[in-house]
């Protein structure tokens, strides 16, 4: 029996009562005998699945008594927090301690140099409570017990917490695990299970949280709720951020913290100069374009009323930094009122009916259920990805590719050459910008890549497709297709995310693409194929005129 309903019997037994307040008997007597009757079992009370009937027969007697004591008895308080108010305590929780579970990390990592490899059930880590508590006499040391997911096996063990451990979620990390709790962590997972998702996720980005968690479960032999791929969700956020706080640590020991110091040794091919080296017409070629593929649908909060809806906007707590991202405020800085797409009106393009990123009704819209409309980037002729920019609320304008232009420039410096899907057309956007005098004084040159130039007018291709510029080769300039053609499989998990977890899994995915596929394939793209020399060899030497 509930409260309420407890109270509305209290107050049916007392029928005299009600009758000596009133100071009359007569019709009221009826209806409160009827109280007695259906206590004592002479009346029966109508009763409905519904259920109520109580509270309805006691709210009629009492009145306005019965609302201001059912009020104090109704339950707990409502509870007003928000998901992103407990999302930004947690992450403010754990970036005070990032620092020592950062320094915990690398000790645990040290010592797992020399364990061959051995998961936290199979090293020295799994010991009973009681062999903990042996080896505690004597010092100051204290046993949490946590849940530990791992791989292969999940259970409850206790974890010793050393004096010098600074909080819980450090002597956790000291042990190889992940905390899911900034505070008074309850679960943890191993860095071994979230090192797998992690690289499963790189080579299959198709690979979810949920059905990585489900996978574990039935492996486990127990059911899957809910809160356990919320628990992995957070633990894989502190794994990354720990491990990025861990990188920025041995780069700043190696000196390599300096500004752009990623993006000038990106490429060991391109960016490595050699003593005495020939000078070439272009000391770097490069590719830029966008993609659509990765949209972001726009998180909607709501200002008061229902029909009142508003984009909710990157808080500094939850927005992802990375070197090889660029600010949306650096982007809009070459947004300008007067040209904001690749305007065609007077300069006699032949290309532009061809291409809709050369319109700027085209360019200019996007669905409003999108915030970000797909990604901005620039690849080197090896394959290495240079720079991000998200297109935000709209299509492929001119501003993306000057941002990343006037980046590159100043890096690199002068005798860039950058091919582009409608390189005729963005050689006159920038010459009218403001980076034009720039990009002259460095001698930039625009280019029109070898699979899209068969698009364009006859005329154009003769004075900008890659097959008929001096000093390019057999060079296509097509690395952003082949790099949109992998990462299109991000679109999927990446949709409905949150803006910090599409840029983390962007980068993340170029940077480990990077690093295991375009490093290990580099040695390809510099020896030429003997077929490749041969037709080189073979090819007269023809200006393009005589083509």
């Amino acid at each position: 029996m509930t409260v309420t309903e407890r109270h509305a019997l209290e107050a049916l037994r007392a029928p005299a009562l009600n009758n000596a307040t009133d100071g009359h008997v007569g019709g009221d007597y009826e209806s409160d005998g009827y109280g007695e009757m259906v206590l004592d079992g002479t009346e029966a009370l109508d009763v409905s699945h519904a259920g109520g009937e109580f509270q309805e027969l006691t709210r009629g007697l009492l009145g306005d008594f019965w609302n201001s004591t059912s009020e104090g008895a109704r339950g707990k308080r409502p509870d007003y927090r928000t998901f992103r108010d407990r999302s930004t305590k947690q992450t403010a929780a754990f970036s005070v301690q990032m620092g020592a579970m950062a320094e915990a990390y690398m000790v645990w990592s040290f010592k797992q140099g020399g364990t061959g490899g051995k998961g936290f059930f199979d090293s020295d880590e799994r010991r009973t409570r009681e062999e903990q508590k042996r080896s505690c006499d004597g010092v100051d040391t204290k046993l949490l017990t946590v849940l530990v997911l791992d791989v292969f096996c999940a259970e409850k063990t206790s974890v010793t917490v050393a004096p010098t451990d600074c909080y819980l979620t450090s002597a956790l990390v000291r042990h190889g695990l992940i905390p899911c709790s900034p505070i008074t962590p309850k679960a943890a997972v191993t860095v071994h299970a979230l090192h797998l998702y992690h690289t499963a996720r790189q080579r299959c980005p198709h690979l979810s949280i949920q059905g990585y968690v489900k996978s574990l479960c039935d492996m486990h032999g127990i059911p899957f709720h809910n809160h356990r791929s919320r628990q992995f969700s957070i633990a894989l956020d502190v794994y990354l951020q720990v491990l990025a706080f861990v990188s920025n640590l041995v780069h700043h020991a190696l000196q390599r913290d300096q500004p752009d110091w990623r993006l000038k040794h990106s490429c060991p091919a391109c960016t490595y100069k050699l003593q005495d080296e020939p000078a070439m017409r272009f000391a770097m070629l490069f590719a830029q374009d966008g993609n659509d593929s990765l949209k972001r649908v726009a998180t909607r909060i709501l200002d008061g009323d229902i029909d009142h809806v508003a984009a909710s906007p990157p808080t500094s707590e939850h927005t992802f930094h990375h070197e090889q991202y660029l600010t949306r405020e650096f982007v809009d800085k070459f947004a300008s009122e007067r040209q904001t797409g690749h305007s065609i009106d007077g300069d006699g393009n032949l290309c532009a009916e061809r291409w809709k990123n050369m319109k700027d009704n085209a360019t200019q819209k996007m669905w409003n259920v999108f915030d970000e409309s797909g990604v901005f980037i620039a690849v080197c002729r090896h394959g290495f990805c240079l720079l991000i920019a998200d297109m935000v609320q709209s299509g492929e304008q001119s501003k993306y590719a000057l941002a990343v232009t006037s980046k590159l420039l100043d890096t690199f410096g002068s005798d860039l050459g950058g091919g582009y899907d409608i390189g005729c057309r963005f050689k006159t956007t920038l010459a009218t910008s403001k980076l034009g005098k720039r990009s002259r004084s460095l001698n930039y040159t625009s280019l029109v890549n070898a699979f899209h130039g068969h698009a364009h007018n006859r005329l154009c291709q003769l004075d900008n497709l890659t097959t008929y510029v001096e000093g390019l080769g057999l060079e296509d300039l097509e690395g952003c297709e082949r790099a949109f053609s992998k990462s299109n499989a991000l679109a999927s998990s990446t949709r409905y995310a949150s803006i910090f977890h599409r840029r983390q899994a962007i980068a993340c995915y170029f940077e480990h693409n990077d690093e295991m596929e375009v490093y290990a394939n580099l040695s390809k793209s510099t020896v030429p194929l003997p077929h490749h020399s041969s037709t080189a060899l073979l090819r007269p030497k023809l200006s393009p005129y005589q083509l």
